[in-house]
């Protein structure tokens, strides 16, 4: 299976609930302060994951650039029930 990399451009305590009370792990670096998307990247599998926080020595739009450059053919999702939906979707296929 191809992996894929579902990005939500937002990120809220009341949309890292919903995410979780729908099942799905979401990890703590979705709490940082300049964590401002979401992925869920099948090639890493555990979770949702904060993206926007700038890695050590570098800018915020310096680290999203490098993790845009890192995704290939990103699924971007429209909001939070899309982005839910593609998660189990995508979950539901490895199950089978």
């Amino acid at each position: 299976m191809v992996d894929k990399t579902f990005i939500l451009k937002d990120n809220s305590e009341e949309i890292r609930k919903k995410i979780s009370d729908a099942g799905i792990h979401v990890c703590h670096c979705s709490k940082f302060d300049d964590s401002d998307w979401l992925d869920y990247s099948t090639a890493v599998g555990n979770g949702v994951h904060g993206k926007g926080y700038p890695f050590e020595g570098m800018t915020k739009e310096e680290t999203r650039a490098l993790f845009l450059h890192e995704v290939k053919n990103p699924i971007w999702c429209e909001d939070v029930d899309e982005f839910i939906e593609k998660i189990n979707e995508y979950e539901r296929q490895v199950e089978v």
